[in-house]
């Protein structure tokens, strides 16, 4: 037994002597009417639903999740707790903020005024486009939340002065009992309720809901069923329900916003008939606002909205007879101020969220008396375009520690026990020992799926704690942690949930498989209070001790949480800790500086050892089967039936009646011609969730059918075998793979690397073997990066290899303007007007070996691409080479097409030498998919065209790499430019880093520039990944450094120009940076 503590933890939140603690045990209760809630649990009795046989069905919103016991619904935060429904967030914030009212938005709701904003994690849409997905889409509510009950934020919202209380960042729907309880307690003190929601809510809770709340902001993504059923998972129909019943059954004050979404709901005839349908269903007096798209989340193969569209769809509107229509997220203060519809003087001027002139009286115009829709008072608000974070139990807590001063010590007290601390705790071995027996046990119960071993921890069960983790490694790699902070819970129970969590709900891993038992680590965390960081700025890094303290991070709505031994692990300076927890909350990785952000820190104790030796139980498991040996053959033999059923034309049976139905993680159906080794596979599988499998098989079934008909093949002419996989397993990757005691007789290798994917099984073979080969059939190019899963299998074959990788085409011969009227205008007269704006001021042409402009929309970053692109001399050809943004085609690849398409004419390419490039460059393929919706390039062509009309331009676009295979680009395009009777031009597109404050932005991005001007392309990679720099195209401009290098070519850089979008938007708290080179 070898275990070892890291630090002693002082201060727990109520914590006292290991000898007096007399907290009673609490479990997780079965919810009932009478029942009180367990909100440290973050559990409430939930309302709107009703039984279906053994399941639940939630009826708050259309989807109508059905739930057996402990399951959860799409939204995440309801589930089925003892046969009844539980909200699971109650009185669980993911964060707060005081914003101004215009940014729900809401324009005639109070203007000027300030809302205190919050929400929860979940979300019951799956919005590809999510601004708050790493919110809206989580899983991990205990790291997200912190407590915050109805009473507690009425009382934050009234000291802080706010008009009014915002449910917001994710749909306040899903968590309506929190909602309305918070409204009331709201309500009691004079505060008003706004809910900002995509309306999506079923007819019997609407009332419920709307009935405490007295604005919102209804969110109507688009105006077609196919969008909202392929983008947002939804339906379009129960909104307009909702929006239509708001209108004429409530006297709620509701706005519509509409984000505007680059080729997907942009267009004008759709404008127009979300434009007829408001004014016939709500009117004309709601208001509408039109907002700017910014890629996120799931949809970042397609640039911001122009603000012509905007524009565009805000004459739609008006035209349609709509009275306030509004533009957003778009620097327009025309199109954002507020116009009477009578005089159509000017009655709010906004710029962003800053108002000035105000011409109001009360409803009324100041100028014609016109009543204008909306709430207003006499004056408007003062809050401007401020943001200020809040953290609203360190405010209670210092609220409640003022008033215990003012009342000074209860009578016979004594004044020094008012100010007493806690004493520390030290853990003794034996206390170690019992805390990893616990943890122990129940991680190898929930990954067995047998009973654990019922221990305690003796005097330390009851003991209340404000955190514990449970972290399990394999081979030093973290496998999995998860733990619950902040609320306090005896230790016994905060353990539990901590080991369970960690062997099967760690939404970054697979489940542990009992297979990897004998392999791991096991590490128990216990942590103290949170504490503010009261530093400001660069003096946080002092406030950080590495080894003593873990950290905690919130800022926008977003929080992130590290334990104290992480940069320990990973041997991380402070200042890469606190950089290192901002990038877990999903904010740039410097926000830490920011006086926005709220900074926590906290101290932990520590014990770890070899799980196996810290349980009884076994923990070698042999492999479990799927089904039964009969079963296995029952079902392959219907499989085999339901495919000729289905051939034939025949009505198949739509499952086998005589196998159990059960969940797994992967099946496969592979068919070989009989007179060849020819296979086809259709698979499908799966690491974190799982799926049905008899409804799996048949659709595959269908599938495959459709194949045989394709291939023109008859009965006799195949065989189809089966395999199901389940119980997946983490080896790390295939440069450091740990296969101790893998089971090639009934495991498979899976192996990641990007989009490529390859599932491997053969009995015979060693594991060591099998992965050199699957290496080879996949095409691993970073192997310190692809990593290993393994699949327990039942099959009757003894081999398969099923290899899933972008495949290359070649495409049309025209490649077609992909981003017009995104990036740049899509009309002729449009782009030839900007074309002369840009190109005014004639340059000073000279020949350059290689240049680099960025390739943001023209508004932002065209003058800088203008002013480099008009001091060069262009050669014949042109080499541009840009980073991939999008995940379709291959990795690294080069346009294959004759022409490129522009709406001011063609440019032509070289297809001869985009050939030579991927015969010569290892990795590099040619690929029309990967150019098909890519912009780093075409953003560059209408001004060659206009530059440089002659000149042939070969386009390559770099997905991932290393600087290994830098060098070999490298390498290839230099010999390739060595055999060129003219040298083409190298250019570079790339951006700098995106999203962190303008200064920190400038300073991150000099610091790669000063790389760059110093002709140090390992030093700039080595910059870009140490400061988390996110410039796009930091690999092509590796490669072109390195090219030029090995050419002997490079011996001077000039700056030509710099700017970031914020000197655009006027917003600089979160900008895109751009600069413009020159290289010779």
């Amino acid at each position: 037994m070898n275990y070892s503590k890291r630090t002693g933890l002082p201060s727990f939140l109520n914590a006292v002597s290991l000898s007096t603690t007399t907290m009673t045990k609490k479990t997780l209760p079965i919810l009932t009417p009478d029942q009180p809630a367990d909100l440290a649990q973050g559990l409430y009795p939930g309302r709107w639903w009703h039984r279906d046989g053994e399941k639940i069905v939630c009826d708050l919103c259309p989807r109508a999740c059905a739930l057996a016991e402990n399951d959860r619904g799409f939204c995440f935060v309801r589930q089925n707790v003892g046969g009844k429904m539980a909200l699971t967030t109650y009185g669980r914030s993911t964060g707060f903020c005081v914003d101004p009212i215009e940014k729900k938005p809401l324009n005639h709701f109070y203007p000027g005024s300030s809302v205190l904003s919050f929400g929860t994690a979940g979300c019951n849409l799956g919005c590809k486009f999510c601004q708050n997905w790493d919110i809206s889409k989580s899983r991990e509510i205990e790291r997200l939340s912190a407590r915050a009950l109805p009473e507690e934020i009425a009382e934050v919202t009234e000291e802080l002065g706010c008009q009014s209380v915002a449910f917001t960042y994710n749909d306040p729907i899903i968590w309506s009992e929190y909602a309305i309880e918070t409204s009331k307690a709201c309500h009691a003190r004079g505060v008003k309720t706004v809910a900002v929601t995509a309306g999506y809510i079923t007819e019997s809770a609407r009332a419920d809901f709307f009935e405490h709340i007295d604005a919102a902001n209804i969110d109507l993504k688009a105006f077609t069923e196919e969008f909202y059923y392929r983008v947002t998972l939804s339906h379009l129909q129960p909104v307009l329900d909702t929006l239509r019943w708001l209108k004429q059954e409530t006297d709620v004050w509701f706005e519509i916003t509409n984000l505007v979404i680059p080729q997907a709901n942009d267009d004008s005839s759709e404008f127009q008939q979300m434009c007829d349908w408001i004014l016939d269903n709500v009117g004309d007096e709601v208001p509408l606002h039109f907002s700017a798209f910014h890629p996120d989340f799931r949809m970042l193969d397609r640039g911001a909205t122009p603000p012509e569209t905007l524009i565009r769809a805000r004459e739609i509107a008006l035209k349609a007879g709509l009275k306030y229509v509004y533009t957003g997220n778009v620097n327009d203060a025309a199109r954002q101020s507020t116009y009477c519809p009578g005089c159509q003087q000017t009655l709010i001027e906004r710029n962003w969220y800053q108002l000035g002139k105000y011409a109001l009286n009360q409803n009324q115009c100041r100028y014609c008396g016109t009543q204008i829709a909306g709430h207003f008072n006499d004056e408007p608000g003062t809050w401007g375009q401020k943001r200020l974070p809040v953290d609203i139990q360190a405010m209670l807590k210092q609220h409640t520690d003022t008033h215990s001063q003012q009342a000074g010590p209860e009578k016979g007290s004594s004044p020094m026990q008012a100010n007493q601390t806690p004493r520390d705790i030290e853990l003794s071995s034996e206390h170690e020992q019992k805390l990893l027996q616990k943890a122990a046990a129940v991680v190898v119960g929930t990954a067995t799926q047998t009973q654990p071993e019922d221990l305690t921890l003796g005097e330390l069960e009851e003991m209340v704690v404000n955190g514990a983790f449970v972290s399990l490694k394999r081979q030093g790699q973290l496998r999995s942690c998860c733990g619950n902070f902040g609320q306090p819970l005896p230790l016994g129970q905060a353990l539990h949930q901590a080991a369970v969590r960690a062997a099967k709900d760690d939404p970054r891993f697979p489940p542990i498989s009992s297979s990897e038992l004998t392999q791991l680590d096991l590490e128990v965390w216990l942590l103290s209070e949170l504490e503010v960081v009261e530093e400001q700025g660069t003096d946080r890094v002092n406030a950080v001790t590495v080894g003593l303290h873990g950290l905690q991070i919130r800022a926008d709505g977003r929080s992130g949480l590290l334990l104290p031994g992480v940069p320990l692990d990973h041997g991380w300076n402070a200042e890469e800790f606190l950089n290192q927890t901002c990038i877990k909350a999903g904010l740039p990785p410097t926000a830490w500086k920011d006086p926005g952000t709220t900074l926590l820190r906290y101290q932990g104790i520590s014990c770890s050892a070899k799980l196996a030796e810290m349980t009884t139980a076994p923990v070698e498991s042999a492999s479990q089967k799927i089904l039964e040996q009969r079963e296995f053959a029952q079902y392959l033999q219907y499989v085999q039936s339901t495919i000729e059923a289905l051939m034939s034309g025949q009505v198949p049976m739509y499952y086998c009646p005589h196998v159990s139905d059960t969940n797994i993680q992967g099946v496969a159906l592979l068919l070989t011609k009989t007179d060849t080794d020819e296979e086809l596979a259709l698979t499908k599988w799966t690491l974190k969730q799982s799926f049905p499998m008899q409804s799996t098989v048949f659709s595959l079934c269908q599938q495959l059918v459709q194949n045989i008909a394709r291939l023109n093949l008859r009965p006799g002419e195949f065989q189809v075998k089966l395999v199901l996989a389940s119980d997946p397993a983490m080896h790390g990757t295939v440069e450091a793979a740990d296969l101790t005691d893998f089971d090639s007789q009934n495991r498979s290798l899976l192996l990641i690397e990007g989009q490529k994917t390859g599932w491997f099984f053969e009995r015979e073979q060693e594991a060591a073997q099998l992965i050199d080969a699957a290496q080879q059939a996949v095409g691993i190019t970073q192997p310190e990066s692809a990593q290993i899963f393994s699949l327990a299998v039942q099959t009757a074959a003894s081999r398969f290899q099923i290899v899933n990788r972008p495949r290359s085409e070649l495409g049309p011969a025209i490649r077609p303007a992909g981003v017009a009227g995104t990036f740049y205008p899509a009309d002729p007269g449009t782009l030839e007007g900007q074309l002369n704006d840009l190109f005014h001021e004639p340059g000073t042409p000279e020949r350059w070996a290689a240049a680099m402009v960025p390739h943001a929309g023209w508004m932002y970053s065209g003058k800088i691409a203008a002013d480099v692109l008009k001091r060069i001399e262009f050669p014949a050809t042109i080499i541009v080479i840009g980073p991939k943004h999008t995940r379709e085609g291959v990795e690294w690849a080069v346009a294959p097409h004759r022409v490129w398409q522009l709406p001011n004419g063609e440019l032509e390419s070289n297809g001869d030498l985009a050939k030579t490039l991927s015969e010569q460059i290892p990795g590099l393929e040619r690929d029309a998919a990967a150019h098909r919706r890519e912009h780093a390039i075409e953003v560059e062509l209408p001004m060659i065209k206009r530059l440089a009309p002659n000149s042939q331009v070969v386009g390559i676009a770099i997905g991932g790499g290393n600087l290994k295979r830098c060098e070999e680009f490298a390498e290839g395009l230099s010999h390739v430019i060595q055999g060129l009777d003219e040298p083409p031009l190298l250019l570079i597109s790339s951006d700098m880093n995106h999203f962190a404050t303008d200064a920190e932005n400038r300073r991150l991005d000099e610091l790669a520039l000063e790389k760059m001007r110093n002709m140090d392309p390992d030093g700039l990679l080595e910059v870009v990944q140490e400061h988390h720099i996110s410039m796009c195209g930091v690999l092509p401009a590796v490669i072109v450094m390195k090219t030029l290098q090995k050419m002997g070519k490079l011996s001077r850089v000039e700056q030509v120009g710099y700017t970031t979008s914020g000197q655009i938007t006027g917003d600089l708290s979160r900008v895109v940076g751009y600069a413009g080179l020159l290289l010779n």
